[in-house]
Order: C-alpha cells, then structure tokens, then sequence
C-alpha cells in the first residue's frame, strides 16, 4: 500500500492516505472477540434445537426429543483470545456441550490448540509458543501446558516406530547423535538414526531409536528391528556410516550381502589427526584429487599409492589410518557416477542432526524419554516434509536441504 502511495499524483496522494486510515480504523475495529462470541451461541444453539430438542422453538411435534431449560454460561480460550459469558443452552433432561466447545471440561478452542502444537511442530520451543500465543491471540499459555497439549501424539509417535517399512532403498546411511537429558541424573542421551535414499531419488529419515552406547548390540538391535519391519535390503546397493567400530560389525551382521562404504569426511579428519598443523594442508592436497568426479577406481587407487607412499616416512599413523580402510572407501566406485560425490560421504545425515541440534539447544534439557521421543518425532516429521519439497532422482552431495 506505501507503493501504490508513492505512485500517484499529489492530489490523490492525500485522499489515498485518509482512505487507507479509514479502512484500517474499520479493520482493527472490529470486535472480533463479540464475533466469535455470537458464532458459538449461534452455533451451539443450531446443534442444540436439532440433536438435543429435535424441534424448532414453539413447535409442537411428536417427535420431540428433550425440552429446553434457559441457559448456562462457559468461558473459553480461543484465537482471538479470552471470551467469557458464552451462553449454552440447557436441557432438562440431562447436559448438552456443544461440539465447538469440545469437551465437559474444555477451557480451550480445539483450533487454539492446533495452533500451538503446530508451532511445536514447526520447531518452535514451547516457552517460545508462549509468546507467540499471547502476542496473537492474547492467551497465555505455560510451558507445561504447551507439553501436555502434545502428549496426544505419544500413540502417533509409537504407530510411526512400528509401521511397516519399504525395501526401496538404494542407500542407507546410519549415525548416532546425543541430546541432552537429565533423567537417571544422565547428561546426555544417544540417538541411533537411519537415513534412506530410494530408487526415485526420495530420501527421508527412515526412522531413531535410543541407545546407551554405540556398541555392535545396540546397533544391532536397531538395524534387525528394521530389517524385521520390511527393510531387508533387496535393492540396496551401498551403506555409508563413519569409522564406529560397533556399527561396522552391526551392518556386517545384519545386511552382510551389502557394501558398506565408509564416509570421508570423517576418515579425513582422522588422517589430519596425526599430522601437524603446518603439513595439514599438503597432506589433504595430496588427496583432493580422488574427489574429482571423472576418476575412476583404479585412478583413484594408483593417487592413494602414491600419496602413501610420500607420507609413510613423516607420518606413518596416518597412512596407517588411510590403508587399514582402503577397501572400504573406494566401494562408491560401483555405483552410479553421478551419485558418487552424494555417497562417498555421510554428509546428508549430518544435516539432518544439524537441524536436531538447531531445535533441541534452545529447550537446554530435555526432562525425559518420552517427551524427547515426541520433540524427535515432531522435528523427523517436519525433515521428512522438507525433503519432499525437493524430489532428487539424480541427487547430489549440493542438495543437502
């Protein structure tokens, strides 16, 4: 509206402006809580006179189902904040409470509450949906109502860790992040996560579970539960995980026809860990070439040679480090080209705990399992929307919403 103002001659400029004044006195005017009032009398009196009474006001019919006793009046929560004196109307026999206002008990507007569990689920923390409710709406709402209001999704949560599972998966990658969490006096909380890419290039996060360590038992216990629920990797052609030793015996055990790439990014890391600072980027140089798209396998062997053969005398650990996985860092090569840069690396489910982190660092801790088990569930759920905005059939490692 300022543009349109900016762009009009100086004799309408003034009566646009008075205009837009008028029309927004009469907009922010309205009492929207008055409203909102009479459309829940109007509605509760409608559902009234036809499944409570059966018949109009001053109707006489045999098929007359109640009769009606004056009025009773409820408050409520709603978006346009605290309404008081809504007037329900009484039968004699027995109670009525309308479907707008939901239950006996009910002090809140069910969309009210779907506002707030949405911006739970949106990512936003629940002292923060305090704010926004009381900004929007003019209701204050408690932490800890904030929280009760998304138990109702516990029975969601536990359908989703026992639903049955596809076998589309071309590649799977498999990581642990810990959280905060202060029951049983624990600090933190481990999260075993599975991250799948299908035939269609449709990648989402498969499912998490807890875990105390990332011991070959634990993950184990994660990898066979998915296999028992329909993930038996007939269509897979690649796993990627980091160096963690329990995992690599896990995904042996469990999915031991499948290759099992490991990522690196992290295998770099450890490489530099035995260098010094000064050679650090020599020592990376010397291998960035394998990272080029047009190598093949044997290139990509031949460079790894070479570049060992120069470092062997000055840091012996960390061409140790490099050779001791070498077999396992060049399975990429077997698969599709241009998917080699996306998988030779567990970055995709590195960006997914990035957003765990981004979520979970402003609630500081989290009081138990089970509402950590809801907080995960909300934030995988809005992941897994997000990675549907972007359907990759050739995915790629730039991808990574």
């Amino acid at each position: 509206m300022q543009i349109a103002g900016a762009i009009l001659p100086n004799h309408l400029a003034g009566i646009y402006k008075e205009m837009r004044g008028e029309i927004e006195a009469q907009i922010f005017n309205i009492d929207f809580k008055g409203l909102m009032k009479q459309a829940l009398e109007d509605v509760s009196l409608i559902e009234f006179n036809e499944t409570i009474v059966g018949v109009a006001p001053y109707k006489r019919n045999g098929q007359r189902l109640n009769y009606r006793n004056g009025f009773y009046k409820r408050s409520l929560d709603t978006v346009f904040g605290w309404i008081e004196g809504i007037k329900i109307p009484r039968p004699r026999y027995g109670g009525f409470v309308p479907r707008c206002i939901g239950g006996k008990y009910n002090r809140r507007q069910e969309s009210l509450n779907r506002v707030v569990t949405e911006c739970f689920w949106r990512g936003i923390s629940t002292r923060d949906v305090k704010k926004i409710t009381e900004a929007l709406c003019g209701v204050s709402l408690s932490a800890q109502t904030v929280s009760r209001l998304t138990t109702k999704w516990d029975d969601e949560v536990k359908r989703w860790h026992q639903r049955k599972l596809s076998d589309d998966y071309v590649y799977l990658m498999f990581d642990g992040i810990w959280i905060k969490n202060r029951t049983l006096s624990k600090k933190k909380r481990l999260i075993l996560v599975a991250y799948g890419i299908k035939c269609d290039g449709k990648r989402e996060i498969i499912d998490y579970g807890f875990a105390g360590s990332e011991s070959a038992e634990n993950w184990i216990k994660f990898l066979t539960n998915l296999h028992y629920r329909g993930l038996e990797g007939a269509k897979l052609e690649l796993i990627v995980t980091d160096g963690c030793r329990g995992l690599i015996n896990a995904v042996d055990t469990v999915f031991p026809a499948v290759s099992h790439q490991l990522c690196w990014a992290h295998k770099m890391r450890n490489i530099l860990k035995s260098v010094k600072i000064s050679d650090k980027k020599k020592v990376k140089a010397g291998l960035d070439p394998i990272f080029k798209d047009e190598l093949k396998e044997k290139q990509a062997s031949t460079l790894l040679q070479r570049w060992a053969k120069k470092w062997r005398p000055v840091y012996p650990k960390a061409v140790h480090c490099l050779e001791k996985d070498i077999d396992n860092l060049l399975l990429y090569f077997s698969c599709d080209p241009k998917h080699h840069k996306a998988i030779r690396t567990s970055n995709h489910i590195e960006r997914q705990f990035k957003e765990y982190r981004r979520r979970m660092r402003p609630m500081e801790i989290i009081p138990n399992k089970q509402s950590a088990d809801r907080i995960l569930y909300a934030i995988t759920m809005r992941r897994n929307e997000k990675l549907e905005e972007y359907p990759l059939f050739n995915f790629t490692q730039n991808m990574l919403h």
